[in-house]
């Protein structure tokens, strides 16, 4: 027990609460020298490479660069920045790789990867597609080992020569950079994990953000707490799933008083991520009952399978066609003054003038997952939800546009809500309350490999629990190496003993494909083992009990 609870902090990491994770490194607005991660980064000459990372720039002007690598005689081997207004350009040796104007907006994080081989060329992806490319890109030639990497400047010397009107200004985050061109699959699934969510490729980086998040920012540069999920919150990673259609029943649901924090509402919005497993129409989600009208608050889809919101029995229904197995983001809000808006990961679907100058009393019956023809019930098992929310949070008060964008992030599955939101006290019932709540029937709330059969990102920390562990339930599988994307994360330890029951206590871990390393058996944990190829490296092991 002693050798796997000294795996908590690896463990920690794979979860995405280890060194660096939710640490965003900041450049200051202003044209400035002085801020700046400057070191010598521990790699041989290379013939392939890949950097890529979240940016979130604060500047509209050109020619700024956030990667800088330098050499003796060459201070441009590599560089990655912008030349021209919302490009994003790709240096080596002096030649360059540009998108086209309008590939990197400013205020808004975005995914950037940058790829090179000696033998096939060079590409730019943003947001896990391909923006530029270029076939026979600087072939035949090497990257210098040896040399000086800095973020949030460009050197004209190494090591220093920076010019203030190319200084980086915002944020970088999960900067990492591979021996490798990395495949559009490997980009577009990083890109897809999203900003706090897990990712994977064929290989370990040669520089991981860990090693950039142990630099020392100078200037003004820091590392500041981003937005992720709190990982201490209980509520993170945990989905809450309705049986599917044909399972429906008017048994499953969750329900309570609903307490908004005012007496009266003239607005209120709900946000949630939202996996509908049914074909049929006339379904909901949500239902808020008040004595004399139960359609006082009513999210779902209507009998014409358009997304649709109720407000006092004043029905808006939008164009809106939401498909099965397909995670969204919706978030309903309704003003006394304006009516009801709908919107669909972070962009406004509709609005329309319904509800003007209506209330709503707090206190009386919300019902997820079922529609409330009397307070409290009369549930129709044709109109019963089937499918699964996450991160479900109402607001006293209608949200707007920018408001909403920043819930959704981006669709960052794990992003928490903005912080501002609960200074502000906006967030009334949150969903961190929701999960704490009884849930009826055959509802669940579930995590781990239960949720991610659904899409859902792994969002929470894992705890060491070896209880229950038998070291028997070992297949062996010699010289195979399992490869389905289901990472809970690597562990590296002394002994294949210690490692199966660090495995075994994330609770989520189904096998290990191990390797020997100079310093210990490193050993990729899964969650599942659809996929095995050949190895001549690894051998695997599962778990089958």
């Amino acid at each position: 027990m002693k050798a796997a609870l000294t795996l908590l902090a690896t463990l920690a990491l794979a979860a995405g609460e280890g060194v660096g994770h939710n640490q965003v490194l900041n450049f200051p607005t202003g044209d400035n020298t002085a801020n700046f991660v400057r070191f010598e980064p521990d790699f041989e000459e290379l013939s392939a490479f890949s950097v890529c990372a979240w940016l979130r720039k604060t500047t509209s002007d050109e020619t700024r660069y956030w990667f800088s690598y330098a050499v003796s005689g060459s201070d441009n081997e590599i560089i990655l920045g912008e030349n021209d207004a919302s490009t994003v350009i790709f240096y080596i040796r002096n030649s360059k790789l540009s998108t086209d104007a309008g590939a990197w907006p400013i205020n808004v994080w975005t995914h950037v990867c940058a790829t090179w081989d000696a033998s096939t060329g060079a590409v730019i992806f943003v947001n896990g597609e391909v923006a530029a490319s270029e076939e026979g890109f600087k072939a035949g030639t090497t990257i210098t080992a040896g040399g000086s990497l800095v973020l949030g400047q460009e050197q004209d010397s190494v090591g220093g020569r920076f010019d203030a009107s190319q200084s980086y200004q915002g944020d970088v985050y999960n900067v990492n950079m591979w021996n490798y061109a990395l495949s559009e699959e490997e980009v577009d699934f990083l890109f897809s994990s999203g900003r706090c969510g897990y990712d994977e490729t064929e290989d370990d980086p040669l520089i991981p953000y860990a090693v950039i998040f142990g630099q020392e920012p100078q200037g003004n540069a820091q590392f500041v707490d981003g937005s992720c999920m709190d990982l201490e919150d209980p509520s993170v990673g945990k989905v809450l799933r309705f049986p599917p259609q044909s399972d429906a029943n008017t048994r499953n649901y969750i329900q309570f008083t609903a307490d908004f924090g005012v007496d009266v509402l003239d607005g209120m919005s709900v946000c949630t991520w939202y996996f509908k497993s049914f074909s049929d129409d006339g379904r909901y989600v949500i239902s808020y009952a008040i004595s004399g009208d139960d359609n006082a608050f009513i999210l779902g889809e209507s009998g014409n399978g358009f997304l649709g919101i109720w407000v006092r029995r004043d029905k808006f229904e939008t164009d809106v066609v939401l498909d099965q197995q397909t995670w969204y983001h919706i978030c309903a809000t309704w003003s006394s003054e304006s009516g009801i808006s709908a919107y669909v990961d972070g962009e406004l679907v509709g609005s329309a003038a319904k509800g003007i100058d209506d209330t709503i009393p707090s206190g009386g019956v919300m019902t997820i997952g079922q529609e409330q023809d009397s307070l409290g019930g009369n549930f129709d098992v044709n109109q019963a939800f089937a499918g699964s929310i996450y991160n479900m949070n109402f607001f006293n008060g209608a949200l707007n546009e920018e408001e909403v964008a920043a819930i959704y992030a981006e669709g960052t599955f794990c992003e928490m809500i903005p912080e501002q939101f609960w200074t502000d006290e906006r967030v009334a019932i949150s969903y961190k309350t929701i999960s704490n709540m009884v849930v009826s029937g055959n509802a669940v709330f579930e995590s781990g490999e239960e949720s991610w059969r659904h899409g859902a990102m792994h969002c929470a920390k894992v705890d060491i629990d070896s209880d229950g562990h038998n070291d028997e339930c070992w297949q062996i599988q010699e010289g195979k190496r399992i490869k389905d994307k289901s990472s809970v994360g690597n562990v590296i330890v002394m002994d294949l003993e210690t490692a199966q029951a660090a495995c075994f206590a994330t609770q989520t871990c189904r096998a290990l494909s191990c390797e020997q390393k100079d310093d210990g058996l490193k050993c990729e944990m899964k969650s599942s083992f659809n996929r095995v190829k050949k190895s001549g490296k690894h051998t695997s092991y599962t778990y089958v009990c």
